[in-house]
């Protein structure tokens, strides 16, 4: 359900830059300022080379990730942000957090007989010291590319690098809890 639900919003999403860049002249960043942020937009469509370099890296990356984080290519790695566990194994694909159906012991809603894969995230997330990411907000996955290479959509600046250094994660996290208790009030 997850799947269908971020590709209905992805063409939502296409469908309003249509409408408004016919009737607006103002920049996309600009007429949507937190659609940047909640989205990876397509800033420009693969070339026949850029796909032949695609399936060239994708083998580097069937190597290198595929054993190590049991990656999914999704494309749009995160893997930095989820303590090095790939969230795409989650059978629901869910980017940002958890379902409602995790079982006390943190059993998976889909299949009870193994960890949900964001309750194994958090205790990686703490062991590593790198709990403050969980509280970003990931973008939306742009289904168009799926089973691209990640290294290239980086450096062509289609996705977001990694976060490969984190310091203070401790005061980060009091931070985003103080600033959530204070926005209740």
């Amino acid at each position: 359900m997850g799947c269908l639900e971020s590709r209905c919003a992805d063409k939502r999403i296409r469908f309003l830059e249509r409408q408004n860049s016919t009737c607006d002249p103002l920049s996309e960043s600009r007429r949507f300022p937190l659609l940047k942020d909640l989205a990876t937009l397509n800033k420009s469509p693969m070339t026949v080379r850029e796909r032949r370099l695609s399936h060239v890296l994708l083998f580097f990356e069937q190597i290198i990730k595929v054993p190590l984080f049991r990656c999914q290519h999704c494309g749009e790695c995160i893997l930095s942000s989820t303590a090095f566990i790939c969230s795409q194994n989650c059978p629901k694909r869910l980017r940002n957090g958890p379902c409602g159906g995790t079982g006390e012991d943190g059993s998976c809603e889909v299949f009870p007989d193994r960890k949900c894969t964001w309750y194994r995230i958090y205790f990686r997330a703490k062991l590593l010291h790198r709990t403050s990411l969980l509280y970003r907000m990931n973008r939306i996955h742009n289904w168009d590319l799926e089973g691209t290479s990640t290294w290239l959509n980086v450096v062509r600046k289609r996705t977001q690098g990694p976060i490969l250094f984190l310091r203070n994660d401790r005061q980060k996290v009091k931070d985003i809890i103080a600033d959530g208790a204070s926005g209740k009030d």
